[in-house]
């Protein structure tokens, strides 16, 4: 591993706490700010919120920069959740060098596949969602992840 590699490993796990701390309060208000209540149930129930979220954000117009960068980083949050709730995973910072995800806060370690380096970036994911055209649909967007996750945890 370069020592670039390392440092910016390094950095990324010195920053989880913080990052970590940060992601539960922005995800529940931004679950309320797209309208939906309770929104603290997010937390436990991701997957009750994805036609919710859909309704409010398919044909919502990106205006600038700030805004995608908003709902990019409270996507990804969202995202992340909802895989770590649905196949009983947790976020954490990717150590395995060579990974296309290195040194990126992750969610994977998922307790329904045994396969210790199956692992999405919910940040990739919410990239793709939030620069997608409007009408976009966010459950057909889950549902592709899903499948590829279980190709991928299927053909071990």
């Amino acid at each position: 591993m370069s020592d670039q590699s390392s440092a910016s490993l390094e950095e990324a796990k010195a920053g989880f706490n913080e990052f970590y701390e940060c992601l539960v309060p922005a995800l529940v208000d931004f679950i309320e700010k797209m309208g939906v209540t309770p929104a603290h149930q997010v937390l436990k129930h991701a997957a009750q919120y994805v036609p919710y979220l859909e309704r409010s954000l398919e044909n919502m117009v990106v205006k600038d920069e700030e805004d995608r960068m908003w709902l990019l980083i409270r996507m990804g949050y969202f995202i992340g959740e909802y895989f770590a709730q649905q196949y009983g995973g947790c976020w954490y910072v990717n150590d395995l060098p060579g990974s296309r995800y290195f040194s990126r806060y992750v969610v994977g370690k998922f307790s329904k596949w045994n396969h210790p380096t199956l692992m999405i970036d919910p940040f990739e994911v919410s990239k793709i969602y939030v620069e997608t055209p409007v009408p976009r649909r966010l459950e057909n967007l889950l549902k592709e992840v899903e499948r590829e996750l279980k190709q991928v945890a299927e053909a071990s």
